[in-house]
């Protein structure tokens, strides 16, 4: 209980100066409660304890009434026996009166970690109100900002041009030098705070559009998401992509995907940690080239049973906005936001044919960073037979999942990526939160070592050991996938841009 009350939470479920980078912070499954998965573990505690004493009372009572203290006095029984009686009416009195307050302080814990949620989200929506508030002001001044900047341009990018001409070099490492400088003042990144302003403001760039637009600040406000949600967030992404398509930037392309790799596997996964362990990573070698699959589907076969598939789905590999051969790109990232087509969710949904999913399969999705956006996406899409889902370090808060499966989705309130997502939307999947570095030192030279995948696998270890009844009831229902299966068959799959 101690741990809760330490924490204070930022707009959308940030975790304000929270004490350990061991603390998991529980939330959804269902219910507006957020807490420390201590308290809620405490309370399914003291559950059990109550549950227990009232056996026990029954057990007393029963031997009670089998011998009263008047019998005894009738049949002339020694002191002690009389001394007996006694002490199990004190027993009982006593064990009555313990498990009524174990009742009573489970209750306290729930209705705490109830009310924590409600004044979150109230906090949340007021939050997303001003920040709504800020971003219609700031896009009311971005037309008189451009009138003030484009004179300026011809000369900036004649600068530009020339120093480009006389020093090239010096012009191809300005990139390189700003990932350097985010690298060594990681801290300002990986911070809670930071975390919450850029949700806050993903949240609020409709309200930017709507301002530079010059409409009437209540039509932005009714249309966005603190109205109507017809404007918002996937919509913001929408305006991108069309912006940047004359210029070539966030231009989605068809894509081709082939098998890579296949071989048998021993057993299906059990817990979070061994899911993640079984996303594939694509990695950028030393001289430029993309290495490693993007996808990998087990088949889960079992005598007399359908087969079962379970579809583990790569991050990001190439954070350029003009789309390339890589369609794990940052391409494909907004426009799974904006809920357009994407090249990367087309190439999972390829692989999944060739794999032999149907409608019909029963099938699980889990996947890293943009892969569990993906994942996401497809879960909730209602055009598979979803039976799990594990989104790791995604920005999923915008996609509602009503599929009656179970969704455990961990983020670190730290990390800006899931961030990007916005606010959450949806209480159904179970969300997993922990600050990785809130007691540690960052490590030297990474911009955003909170959302390492061997940090998320450490957060994997605590939610797989976690007591709350909402996290142990989901990976028990994700562990169901693949159980009895006599053979398991894991394939990998790689996806590329095909050239316009």
């Amino acid at each position: 209980m101690a741990e809760a009350a330490g924490e204070r939470r930022g707009p959308g479920g940030g975790v304000w100066g929270s004490g350990s980078g061991g603390t998991l912070i529980v939330s959804g499954g269902g219910s507006v409660a957020v807490a420390s998965d201590a308290l809620f573990g405490d309370a399914q505690s003291l559950d059990v304890v109550h549950h227990d004493l009232r056996g026990a009372a029954a057990a007393l009572g029963a031997a009670d009434s089998i011998v009263g203290a008047r019998m005894l006095r009738r049949a002339d029984a020694p002191l002690s026996a009389l001394d007996a009686e006694r002490e199990i009416d004190r027993a009982l009195d006593l064990v009555a009166a313990t498990g009524h307050r174990a009742a009573a302080i489970a209750f306290v814990l729930r209705a705490s970690a109830v009310g924590y949620g409600l004044a979150d989200d109230a906090a949340s929506r007021v939050a997303q109100q001003l920040a709504a508030n800020l971003g219609y002001s700031v896009g009311m001044l971005l037309p008189l900002f451009a009138s003030l900047v484009v004179p300026a341009l011809p000369p900036v990018l004649a600068g530009l041009l020339v120093a480009s001409i006389v020093a090239p070099n010096a012009v191809a490492a300005l990139p390189g030098a700003l990932g350097g400088w985010l690298a060594e003042n990681s801290r300002l990144l990986t911070n809670p705070v930071t975390v919450a302003l850029v949700r806050a403001g993903a949240m609020s760039v409709d309200d930017v559009i709507g301002g530079a637009l010059g409409l009437p600040r209540g039509v932005v406000h009714a249309l966005g998401d603190e109205g109507a949600g017809v404007a918002g967030l996937d919509t913001s992404a929408g305006a991108f992509t069309v912006v940047g398509a004359p210029l070539g930037l966030l231009a989605e392309t068809a894509v081709a995907t082939r098998a890579a790799r296949r071989r048998d596997v021993d057993a299906a996964p059990r817990g979070i940690a061994a899911r993640i362990d079984r996303i594939p990573q694509r990695v950028t070698a030393g001289d430029g080239s993309k290495r490693g699959e993007h996808i990998r589907i087990e088949r889960y076969a079992a005598p007399g049973q359908p087969d079962s598939f379970a579809v583990y789905i790569a991050g990001t590999a190439d954070f350029s906005p003009l789309a390339g051969s890589e369609p794990f790109d940052l391409t494909s990232d907004v426009t799974t936001v904006a809920g357009l087509p994407a090249g990367a969710v087309e190439a999972v949904r390829q692989a999944m044919r060739q794999e032999g999913v149907t409608a019909d399969s029963p099938v699980q999705f889990a996947g890293f960073s943009q892969g569990g956006l993906i994942a996401a996406t497809l879960a909730a899409s209602g055009e598979y037979n979803t039976q799990g889902l594990v989104a790791v370090g995604a920005p999923t808060a915008q996609i509602g999942m009503h599929g009656d499966f179970p969704a455990v989705l961990l983020e670190h309130t730290d990390d800006i990526v899931p961030a990007l997502g916005g606010n959450r939307t949806d209480d159904g999947p179970v969300l997993v939160q922990r600050e990785a570095f809130a007691d540690r030192a960052l490590p030297h030279g990474v911009a955003v070592p909170s959302h390492d995948r061997g940090e998320y696998r450490r957060t994997a270890e605590l939610a797989d050991d976690a007591r709350s009844p909402q996290l142990v009831d989901a990976i028990a229902r994700l562990d169901e996938l693949g159980r009895g299966a006599t053979t398991i068959t894991s394939t990998t799959y790689v996806a590329e841009r095909v050239p316009r």
